[in-house]
Formats: structure tokens, sequence, C-alpha cells
């Protein structure tokens, strides 16, 4: 019955999507949200992710490169988003909320399911954005002279990426059917909140230790001089809870409360645009 509901929901959206004022209002929607999304979540952002990292390359501790950070956006918000660390998170976020919101649209156009079309299409832009932006922060904020990233940090930067998006745009709608299933009976509205709120500052546990081990690949290159495996685990360790916790308060504004904004914008947005179209 419920693939007979999703079909049916399917084929309702595609027969929508083919008038063309409907399918270019949504197009347009789709940018806009993402845009609007990551306006409001990149200052944010900015600043944990070059706090962290350079905590981590011994440069300024985490508390104090919070505190910079936020005492500056919260005095002197335009010198804040016009730093560059600010304009490259906000180029990977609207960039990764308007592919996903894309996908997302044509994949229905054409009746099929969107949900492993919409994790391509944000792991492919996401990792790709977001390895350019954390090689560019690395480099400004990580240990020594500015240098080159290694492969072995591209390759932690990648796996973590890809995990952050199963989190943030694939397992939220999985999990929400099951929180509004027989078993437990929850609002879908309450479901899909909880899970995009959840699941991405979750997975943090996860991928918080291969962010810090490629961190780790570019302030101590060399493997020996590093202490070998176990002092790049000491390392890590030593920054695990730390890290996370701070990524976690990255990650919930984000894909977090920036994926409630993104549905919210996209769907108001999207009525506005094709009201206007027609």
């Amino acid at each position: 019955m419920s693939e007979q509901l999703a079909r049916s929901s399917l084929d309702e959206d595609a027969r929508r999507l083919k008038d063309p004022s409907v399918l270019y209002g949504t197009l347009a929607a789709d940018v806009v949200a993402g845009a609007c999304t990551a306006g409001v979540t990149s200052p944010v952002v900015a600043v944990i992710d070059r706090s962290i990292i350079a905590n981590f390359s011994g440069k300024q501790s985490l508390i104090r490169g919070l505190g910079d950070g936020f005492y500056t956006l919260l005095t002197r918000p335009l010198v804040h988003i016009r730093q560059p660390s600010v304009l490259a998170v906000f180029t990977v976020y609207s960039l990764t909320y308007a592919a996903t919101n894309v996908t997302d649209t044509m994949s229905k156009r054409m009746s099929i399911d969107p949900a492993v079309p919409k994790l391509i299409a944000s792991s492919t832009t996401n990792t790709g954005l977001t390895i350019w932006k954390d090689s560019l922060l690395t480099r400004w904020f990580g240990q020594g002279t500015p240098r080159p990233v290694p492969m072995k940090s591209y390759a932690c930067f990648g796996f973590r990426d890809s995990l952050t998006m199963a989190a943030a745009f694939t397992f939220p709608p999985m999990l929400s059917e099951v929180l509004q299933g027989p078993t437990i009976g929850a609002n879908k509205q309450t479901a899909d909140v909880a899970c995009q709120l959840f699941l991405p500052c979750a997975f943090q546990f996860i991928t918080t230790p291969v962010h810090l081990l490629g961190l780790d690949f570019y302030n101590r290159p060399n493997h020996k001089e590093a202490g070998g495996a176990a002092g790049r685990l000491r390392a890590v360790g030593k920054e695990y809870l730390p890290s996370t916790f701070a990524r976690m308060g990255r990650i919930l504004p984000a894909f977090g409360i920036g994926g409630v904004l993104n549905k919210n914008v996209r769907s108001t947005a999207t009525s506005l645009f094709t009201s206007l179209g027609q």
C-alpha cells in the first residue's frame, strides 16, 4: 500500500511539473531556497570551521576561536560576512542545497524516486566544494607555511562528506517514515523535523575523527615525526570530544536547521513563483 501511495505521489508530481510555468517556478524556488539557507547558516558555520582547524593546528584554542568569531559576528556583522572564510562556506552550501533541490524536482518530473539521485547530487556537489573550502581554510588557519593539501587529507574529507550528505538528505526521510509507522505513530511534521535535526548531528561521532585525521595529515605530513599511526590516533583522540561537539554545533545550522529552513523557503517560494507564472 505504501509503495502504491509513493508511486501515485510521484505520478502526480510528474503531471504537475509537465507544466512549464510550474517547472520553471519550482526550479527558481530551488535555487532561491539554497541561497537563502546558505545566507542564514554560513556566518555561523564559518566561525566553527575555522576555530576547529586553528585549534587542531595549535594556532588558537577552540574556545578562543569561537569567542572571537562570534564576537565579530555579533558586533560587526558586515565585516564578518565579507571575510573570505564566510564567502567560501556560503558557496559550498548555496550550491549544495540548490543542486539537491533541482535534482529532487527533475527526478519527480521524470517519475523517479528522488532518494538516490539526491544522494548522488548532494554528495558530488558538497564533497567537491567542501574539499575545496577545507583546503583553503586548512592553508589559512593550519600549521606552518601554507602548502598543498595532501591526497590523504582529500580522501578523509571526501569520505567525511559522503557520510554527512547521507545523514542530511537520504536517511532523514527514511527514518521519518519509520517513526510515522504503526509502531510509533508520530506526526509527519514532527518526525520530519526531528530526523532532520537529529541525524546530521549524530553522525558527527563517526565523521569527526575522519575530519581530524585529514587535518593531522596536513599539519604533520611526515608519518614518522607524527609518531606513526599510534601518534595520529592519540592526536585525534585528544581533540575528539570537543571537536565532535563543535562540529555538531556547525552541522546543526548547516544541515539540521538549514534542512528545515530550506524545505520551508522552497515550499513558499515555489507557491509564489508558480502563481506568478500562471
